[in-house]
């Protein structure tokens, strides 16, 4: 009567309501367990029951008559995670029915299942945790980096996705300006006044307000070459910050996610990355992690 495998990756329970919570148990011995619980009532949506021990916590899955009514006897039971293996954490401010958030805690505190405590008290667990690590690209500044704000907040949000940890990979424009410089030039161009770019020693000016021209060097990239054209009808020497140039197989592929100037709207995958403008909406970021999400496949079981 058991719906799945206890070594598959990535186990959630469908809904919070279907774990139960009992403390202070005599013993978290397995064979202990089995007899305690089995025989006893549980309520019609309990699937997996914490049992705890002290400090010490096991993670457990039921089986009985789900038709039978409010409640009835439990058939089965089996260990899923020891206590060796199981930790119990307490964190106030995760919500335990959105995965990539269990995933995060999953990784700080190493076990097999990790059984989270979590906002209005609820409940919850990942089990054999294997999230998919998401490399966030971007280019900074601004501070913090946008694509990633974007990324975490649609990850604490998404209740249908599966544990996703966001890993960020960051390129500062500035210094890659003084690799490719020296000594750094008097004037420098960015692209608009949101890279919110300060550069020491440096006069900084914002290709779009458009200002008059100087012996500047343009620290953007084919776009912004684009729009220099357009206003002063030629190219500006310039430092080519296009993410493109720093995906490679160490950090583009296929769990990648980054923007580009050249996309007006929507997504594009790619080899190095998918893609999303450079003022991509949240849609279009959940988008491309939905797209990575079915390219890569992750394996997922919520019961």
């Amino acid at each position: 009567m058991f719906a799945f495998e206890p070594s598959a990756p990535n186990v959630t329970p469908t809904r919070y309501r279907q774990v139960a919570l009992s403390t202070n148990v005599d013993s978290l011995d397995a064979d202990w367990l089995i007899k305690h619980f089995s025989g006893r009532e549980a309520y019609m949506r309990t699937r997996f029951i914490v049992a705890r021990c002290g400090d010490d916590s096991a993670l457990l899955e039921v089986a009985h008559h789900e038709d039978s009514g409010l409640f009835s006897r439990i058939l089965q039971v089996r260990v899923l995670a020891p206590p060796n293996v199981c930790r119990y954490v307490v964190a106030p401010a995760i919500d335990t029915a959105v995965p990539s958030q269990l995933a995060r805690l999953a990784l700080e505190h190493s076990g097999v299942c990790v059984v989270v405590e979590g906002r209005y008290s609820h409940v919850s667990f990942l089990l054999n945790p294997a999230p998919l690590v998401l490399n966030v690209f971007d280019v900074v500044p601004p501070f913090p980096s946008k694509l990633l704000d974007q990324v975490q907040r649609v990850l604490d949000m998404a209740e249908d996705l599966p544990p996703i940890v966001a890993v960020p990979s960051f390129v500062d424009s500035r210094e890659e300006l003084e690799r490719a410089c020296n000594p750094l030039p008097a004037e420098v161009l960015a692209p608009c006044r949101g890279a919110g770019v300060d550069i020491t020693g440096a006069n900084v000016s914002f290709l779009d307000e458009r200002p008059s021209k100087r012996d500047w060097i343009l620290l953007g990239c084919e776009r912004s070459q684009q729009i220099h054209r357009w206003f002063y009808g030629s190219a500006a020497p310039i430092v080519d910050i296009c993410p493109n140039r720093f995906l490679d197989g160490r950090l583009g592929g296929a769990q990648t996610i980054a923007r580009c100037c050249l996309i007006q709207e929507g997504v594009e995958e790619r080899s190095r990355a998918t893609y999303v403008p450079w003022g991509a909406s949240l849609a279009e970021v959940r988008e491309a992690i939905d797209r990575i999400v079915r390219k890569v496949g992750v394996p997922w079981t919520r019961t």
